[in-house]
Parts: structure tokens; C-alpha cells; sequence
């Protein structure tokens, strides 16, 4: 798994990212059926992803695709 990496909390370009993640953190404490996380962290020119173990790396491929799919269509 990958490092976590600290979001300074004094700068305002961050409080938009920082109310991602306490929702989401919000959204996996409240459901215990919930069985893995993935967060993408954007800055300019660098895309991290952060993310549970996946068992069923076929099934999380075509969550993805999924995502995209409706991201586009939304669009």
C-alpha cells in the first residue's frame, strides 16, 4: 500500500481535497459492507492512486470502467 502523504491543512487549495476524503472516510465508517477504498490524488502534472489491497483485480477493472463510463455520459 502506498505511503500516506500529509495534506498541509493551512492551505486553502487544499480544503476542497481534505472534504473528499473526510467524506469519504464518513461514507466507509458508516457501511460495513464496504470491502476496499480507491482515492486518486491529483495535482498538476501527477495522478496518485491510493488503495485497499484488491483481491479481484478483474472486477475492480471493470468498476473503473464503469466510472468512466458514467463520468463521460454525465458529461
Amino acid at each position: 500500500m502506498n505511503k500516506l502523504i500529509r495534506i498541509g491543512r493551512g492551505r486553502a487549495s487544499n480544503k476542497a481535497a481534505l472534504e473528499v476524503i473526510e467524506e469519504a472516510r464518513e461514507y466507509v465508517l458508516s457501511r460495513p459492507d464496504v470491502e476496499s477504498v480507491v482515492i486518486l490524488v491529483g495535482s498538476p502534472g501527477q495522478c496518485r492512486p491510493f488503495a485497499t489491497p484488491i483481491d479481484r483485480p478483474l472486477d475492480f477493472i471493470g468498476m473503473l470502467e464503469l466510472m468512466k463510463h458514467d463520468l463521460f455520459r454525465e458529461k
